[in-house]
């Protein structure tokens, strides 16, 4: 319940406050198409180490010529090979603990000065969960993120014993069908796993989890850095016919006073609400 009181923080560069005020909706990206491509990478690479460590604790599923083996090999090569799919799909939008961070202000000061904007987490919550989606903290402890992948594992091994047995039985179809499902499983908790490394950011995400009936009517795209970039819109808390905006924070810029005045000026012509706009704390010169 704690947690609900918080408020979490949207890093986004100029042109993403403008379209975010205007449209009063967020952009979830498609999990393979973030700036930080080995943000997946990390979650693929748990899930390989924890296959090994599961195969070699497992006596049914160490001996290369059993079938236990080959389903966890097939599984592994099928997730290293995932491209972005018309069945199934992850988008995701983040949030931090912490408005006013220097590693966050780094990613936008090479063209224009970045903005965070503040949301009630109880708020936002209720809103992301109308759309059908969720929004959660990130996991950063690496023991936390093995147990998870551990539980994925034993549940596939425990269908695999149970559905296709030692012997290897209808071994294709059913083997195909377990896989497929533990991939699901994975695709919706690998946006979670974070490299320790990025606690400080103290991220929670919303992540949009589709099937292909949904993607297809609400799939949208953007130009990227070097190719098509798939993303959704996400609605944002409405109040009164008004788009509710906690606090906004103003990243390090040349003259702070003046881009405060002009962000306040904005979001009155748009019919904003918003309690608070101010400027970071951190010197321009230091990012």
């Amino acid at each position: 319940m704690e947690d609900r009181h918080k408020t979490v923080f949207h890093y986004t560069s100029l042109d993403g406050l403008l379209g975010i005020t205007e449209s009063a909706s967020i952009w979830c990206t498609n999990i393979l198409y973030l700036n930080d491509a080995s943000e997946f990478n990390y979650a693929k690479a748990l899930l390989s180490n924890e296959i090994v460590s599961f195969c070699e604790a497992n006596p049914d599923f160490k001996k290369e010529s059993s079938w236990g083996y080959y389903f966890f090999e097939s599984l592994e090569n099928n997730i290293n090979k995932l491209l972005p799919s018309e069945h199934y799909s992850s988008y995701v939008c983040s949030f931090s603990e912490e408005g006013d961070l220097l590693s966050q202000w780094r990613g936008y000061r090479k063209n224009s000065t970045g903005y965070s904007l503040g949301f009630k987490l109880s708020t936002l919550q209720d809103w992301v969960s109308r759309a059908g989606f969720a929004i959660k903290p990130c996991i950063y402890d690496q023991k936390e993120q093995t147990d998870a992948i551990a539980d994925l594992l034993r549940k596939a091994s425990d269908r695999f014993v149970c559905e296709v047995g030692r012997e290897g039985e209808n071994w294709d179809s059913k083997s195909k069908h377990i896989a497929a499902d533990i991939l699901i499983d994975f695709i919706q908790l690998a946006p979670f796993l974070k490299h320790p490394k990025f606690e400080e950011e103290r991220e929670w995400r919303i992540v949009a989890n589709l099937k292909t009936d949904y993607v297809k009517s609400q799939i949208k795209f953007r130009p990227g850095s070097t190719m098509i970039v798939p993303y959704i819109e996400i609605p944002l808390p409405i109040e009164a016919g008004s788009l509710v905006i906690d606090q906004v924070f103003i990243g390090p810029t040349i003259d702070s006073e003046l881009s405060r005045a002009s962000v306040e000026l904005l979001l009155k012509s748009r019919n904003v609400t918003c309690s608070r706009v101010q400027y970071s704390t951190i010197p321009f010169r230091a990012v």
